[in-house]
Parts: structure tokens; sequence; C-alpha cells
């Protein structure tokens, strides 16, 4: 049911969006189909399509009000077979429709023309024979449309056209004489045929038989011509186009007989759009002017099928060419609008909102969250909780809203009112503070009150306003502007009130200890380090101590304090070691806690020095061939060696540890043929080699037999 309610809901939105070519099509729809059920009337396919509507309203019917999923699926199914198969099923009555409007003579007529000049005297004798004896009689002249499926009914004949064998075919004794006779061209091919009935209601001077019916039907479903002589009067009545033409005198029949094998049949004309048009205004007109109970129900009944068949097909069509889209549209902004004056918004409602919108595919690709805005109005409210709906608009179109999310929200609206507080500071990281010096006041703030503004019940929530001020090792006096915060009797921040001023002047006096004084710390070292290191660097954890003392003792001391010496004269790498202070008698340190500092750490980096050195060294082959002699040019080459002093130095006292190797085992000695190698190092891993020339050019003979 869910599926047909979207259907439902999708048919809806496309028929409230339509624009001005979209009406003009829907229009012209419904006209072709009103049309077509005019020119179909109550012939089979105006009872198929009867059938068809009482069978989709009652499958309607029941899936809407029965929540059955799987049987929903298959109407659905099931319409859209339905709606693909009506052509399929109704082609012979959409066939002979076109072939009547657009028929030509042509061939079939030359052809027809001819046989007429043999087929129409015999013809017109067995016909005047027939009726003279009252003997019934059906007769099927068939035209340019092939009626095999109605010859396979009957027995097969396949005989020459004579008055002898046709008066033996209906005398009544005889077994064919019931049915119909189908004559093509001067040949009898099948006798004792079933034709089908028509549906029209025939006008008479006298009740009709099933003859007449037969006759009447045949003709509107193929181009033939049929020949009827009753069996109660002996009157010969003609056939053609759907149209009984009755109570013909030979030349009357002759003349029928012979228009249709020339193909100037025009008693019944063929149906064009005008005269299509015409039938149609008359139905709508005796609908309207002289109606009747038969025929108001089947006006109503033509009046439905053409709507649900135009909605059906129009849908179906538009679904394929731009099919219904039903995307979720998350983050449409929320505007809060209309807020009556003095008053104002407790807490903060959500910024945006989600919805899910109809629209086709085209436009689903350009939407997103700004392509909407949502709306909460609060015009013309009084104070108090409110429980208010979510507007989405949308400037796309077509587009409809299904849902939003949430679709109502809560506001709070409370009057503004204003209350004065005064100033509080809040001063931290004061144990940050050295010992050396001391807050000696207490913070002033200017100025020292300030005016909260907002709604009632946040004003209400505030119970201090507050600025912080950081002393984070702070040796001066402070002035600063700092910021203001609200703060509830929990401490917690109170948004939604404004504060005059915002920020505050704050000052906050640091002075110096004369007893105490802080200084960095200066490492010495002794010695040197071995010849070819330095060091690179030299540090004291921590860098700094607070100096206590005698004011006196503490005025002749520097800006620094020294350790006792380190040794660096062996050390290599990094070195680090716990040293003593060298203090002045009468003097201690202490840390920024004012913990006693008795010794420090001393790291050193003592790493070697750096240089180059050039070596000539010569090429080393390996991998030569027997009877193979290989020259190398040049045959050294020149190093240039970067690294420590103390490697380099090891080097050049011993030049073996770099070799130069040139393997030219994968070469092949061709005569007048030279390769150029890039020969490979081999050095301390802490040397850089950079050789000079890159390449060598390597010549490979092979030696003559002696």
């Amino acid at each position: 049911m869910e599926s047909l309610e979207l259907l439902f809901a999708d048919t809806v939105f496309r028929l409230s969006n339509l624009d001005l070519l979209g009406i003009i099509d829907l229009v012209l729809v419904a006209l072709v189909v009103f049309l077509l059920l005019v020119v179909v009337g109550r012939s089979q396919a105006g009872v198929f399509l009867r059938g068809v509507l009482v069978l989709v309203l009652l499958l309607l019917v029941i899936t809407i009000l029965l929540p059955l999923p799987t049987f929903d699926w298959l109407v659905r199914a099931a319409l859209l077979v339905m709606l693909v198969a009506t052509p399929v099923i109704l082609q012979p009555e959409l066939r002979r429709v076109l072939e009547r409007v657009g028929r030509t003579t042509g061939l079939g007529r030359a052809v027809r023309q001819t046989t007429a000049e043999t087929v129409l005297p015999r013809l017109l004798r067995s016909v005047e024979s027939l009726s003279a004896g009252r003997t019934g009689a059906l007769i099927v002249l068939e035209g340019n449309e092939s009626i095999q499926q109605v010859i396979d009914t009957g027995v097969p004949l396949d005989g020459q056209l004579s008055q002898e064998l046709l008066q033996t075919i209906f005398f009544d004794k005889t077994p064919l004489h019931d049915g119909a006779v189908i004559l093509r061209g001067d040949q009898i091919v099948a006798a004792s045929c079933v034709l089908p009935l028509t549906e029209q209601h025939l006008h008479s001077y006298r009740r009709l038989g099933t003859r007449h019916r037969s006759a009447v039907g045949m003709s509107e479903r193929s181009d033939a011509l049929v020949v009827v002589v009753s069996e109660e009067t002996g009157h010969v009545s003609a056939a053609y186009g759907g149209h009984l033409y009755q109570r013909l005198d030979s030349t009357a029949l002759r003349q029928k007989l012979y228009d249709f094998y020339t193909g100037e049949l025009t008693a019944v004309p063929s149906p064009t759009i005008w005269s299509i048009m015409q039938k149609s205004a008359g139905f709508v007109r005796n609908l309207i002017v002289r109606p009747n109970l038969h025929q108001l129900g089947r006006g109503v009944l033509v009046l439905v099928l053409t709507a649900v068949l135009t909605l059906a097909a129009w849908s179906y069509v538009v679904e394929q060419t731009n099919p219904t889209a039903r995307p979720e549209i998350n983050g449409i902004p929320l505007r809060i609008e209309g807020i009556p004056a003095g008053m104002a918004v407790v807490g903060t409602p959500p910024s945006t909102v989600s919805a899910v919108v109809q629209t086709t595919a085209e436009q689903q690709e350009g939407l997103d969250a700004n392509s909407f805005q949502a709306v909460v109005s609060l015009a013309d409210l009084s104070a108090g909780l409110q429980k208010l709906p979510v507007t989405v608009n949308s400037a796309v179109s077509p587009l409809e809203i299904i849902a939003i999310q949430p679709a109502s929200i809560n506001i709070e609206l409370a009057a503004i009112i204003s209350q004065t507080m005064h100033v509080s500071v809040n001063v931290t990281d004061e144990e940050t503070v050295s010992v050396a010096y001391e807050v000696s006041s207490r913070p002033i703030a200017s100025p020292g009150e300030v005016t909260i503004v907002g709604p009632e019940p946040l004003v209400a929530q505030v119970s201090k306003v507050q600025a912080d001020l950081s002393v984070l090792n702070a040796t001066t006096t402070i002035r600063t502007s700092r910021p203001l915060q609200a703060l509830d009797e929990n401490g917690s921040v109170v948004s939604g009130v404004t504060l005059i001023p915002a920020q505050v002047q704050i000052s906050l006096i640091i002075a110096g200890r004369s007893d105490a004084r802080d200084v960095g710390i200066r490492a010495i070292t002794e010695g040197a380090p071995p010849e070819g290191y330095w060091m690179t660097s030299l540090t004291t954890s921590p860098s700094g101590v607070t100096l206590q003392g005698d004011p006196l003792l503490l005025a002749d001391v520097n800006g620094y304090v020294d350790t006792l010496p380190v040794d660096v004269s062996q050390a290599v790498g990094p070195l680090t070691i716990q040293t003593p202070l060298n203090l002045p008698q009468g003097i201690t340190a202490v840390d920024s806690a004012g913990n006693p500092v008795q010794a420090v750490t001393v790291t050193a980096n003592i790493e070697a020095r750096s240089g180059d050195l050039l070596l000539t060294r010569p090429v080393n082959v390996v991998g030569m061939r027997e009877g193979v002699t290989v020259t190398v040019t040049p045959d050294k080459v020149d190093l240039l060696l970067s690294g420590p002093l103390p490697s380099l130095r090891e080097i050049e006292a011993n030049p073996e540890l770099v070799q130069i190797v040139l393997d030219v085992a994968r070469l092949i000695p061709i005569e007048g043929q030279s390769y150029e190698e890039t020969p490979q190092v081999t050095a301390p891993e802490d040397v850089k080699v950079q050789l000079t020339p890159l390449t060598v050019l390597v010549t490979m003979t092979r030696q003559a037999d002696e």
C-alpha cells in the first residue's frame, strides 16, 4: 500500500506543478485517448478497456485498504504490464483505424478491377437466384486485408465461383450452409466460416438476425464487403466499414460490388481526424442535451477511462524521462525571525534542520542545503516556553516538502532585563612566580562594576562576573585588559547574556624581594677534548636558580653563578655529570618551587671534527677472463674523502682502507669496442667518497694463440 500511496503522491505532485507546456501536453494526450475511445465505441476494444478499468480499480482498492506488500508489488508490476500490453491487444482495432485513415488505392485496386470483370456477373446471378428462392446466404468478399484467421474457421474449398456452387453450399440440406463463404478473387476459398458479431445496436424496420450481425462484425474488423441474403424475406443487404446497407435491389447491389472492386466505395467514408472529432462532439452533445441512464453511464465510463488511461500513459512517460526523486537534505540553515520587542530567546535553538523533499531527477542534481531556508516565526508570542512549527521554503520548482526533521522546536521567550554586578579578578599561576618576587597588592579592576543584559532567566543565573589574570613567571607589575565572563554558582559560564563593558583594565603589583635574586648558571670546564674532537654544546639543568641570603652579599653577585669545574679532557660523545654550584659564603640556592639546589646537571656534547682528504688510488680490475687483456683508461682515479678527522688521518696513514674495484665479468670482449663503466668504492662507513673522473673507459682484447 505504501508504494501505491507514493505512486498517487507522485501523480498529484506532477499535476500540481504543471506548467503551460505540461498542461498542453496532458490535454492533447487526453484528447487523443478520448477520440480513440469514441472510435472503438462498443466494439471488443471498448469492452476490453472497460474490463481493464474495472480490474485496475478493484486492484487499487484492495491494495490501498489492506497492507499486503507482496500483493502490492505484484499489482504495480501488473499495472505496468497492462499499460504496455494494451496497444498490443488492441492492435487489430488500431491497425484498422490507421488503415482506413491512410488507405490508398495502389496495386490492390488494379488487381480487383481486373477481377471485377469476371466475378460481378457470376456473383450477381448467384445472389439474385438465392434471393428469389429465399435461401439464406452470407458471402464475404476479401479486400486488401488478409482474413486468414476467419478462413481457418471453415472448410477449405478452393473452387471457382459459380452460381451452381453457391446455391449448393447454401442449400439448407447441405452441411456447409450454416456459416459464411469466403470469396478471394474468383475463388471460393472456404465455406461454413464463423464470423465475429458486432457490438452495435443495428437499426432496422424489423429485428435483424445473426447473419446481419455477423456481416457488420466482419466489416468492422476488416476491409471486406459482406453480402447477406435474408432467409425470411429474401432481401439483400451489404455490410462495409461497420455500416449495413439494407434492402438492396439488383442495380444498387451491382453498384456496391463495382465500387468495392474498383476501390471507390465511399458510402462509408474512411475516418479522418475531422470525422472522428465530429463523432466525439456528437457523443458529448447527446450526453448533455438528451441524456438517459444508459448514455449517462456510458459517458461517465468513457470519461473515467479517458482520465485513467491518460494519467497512466502520461505518468509512465514522465517518470521514465524525468523520474521523481525524494532526497533527504541535511544541514538546512534555520532562521529565527519575528522576535517580539523587549524579549529574547533563552538558550540556543538548533542551527540546522533536515528535510525530505519531492522533486525531479533533473532538479535533484543541483540541490543542496543552500537551496532551502528553514524559518521559525516568533511574531506576536508572549513570554514562556513555546512549541513552534518549522517551515522550510525553497525557490526551486518543481519541489514539494514532504517531511521536516525536527518538525517543531521548543523555544523559550523571556523579557530582557539588566542588572549591575561587582567585578572579581581570579589570579592564576601564582605558584610559578619566582621566590625572588612577590605579589604585593590585590588586583584592581577598572571599572569595578558591569551591567548584565539578557533574558530574565539567564540573568538570574549569574552569581558573579569574573576576569582571569595569569601571573605565569611574572617579574614585574602587570597592567593589562582582560575579558569578562558571567558565571553561575557552580562556576560555569552563563551564555546568552551581554556584559557592558565586555572587558576591564586590571592592575597587579609584583615586586622583587630584597633577600633573594634570580641568576643564571654557568658551567665551568677544564681540559681540552682529544685531538680531532671539539665540544659542540654545553648546557645545565636547571638553567637558573634563585639565590637567597644577605642583601649586601647578593649585591656582589653578578647575573650568574658558576659550577665547579668539569673535566672534558678524555670525553668523546655526550657527557652528562652532576656537579655542585660554586656559591659564595652565606648564600643558598633554591629552585622555582623554593627547594634547595646543591648540584646541577651539566651536559656536554663532544664530536669529531670534519675535514677533507685528497687521495689517488689505482683501479683494481676483477672478473677477467682467461685469454683476454683488459685496459682501463685512466688506470688511477682521484678521490675526495669527507668525514671525521680521525677517520681521514687513519686513511692517510693506511691508503689501503680505500679500494677502487672494477668488475668486468659481465662485459663481452668485442674487437674495436670499448665500455664506459663506473668503478665501485669501498671505504669506512663514516667517510663519503667522490670520484674524479666518475667513469673509466674499458677496452678488452683477446690474446692471439701462439
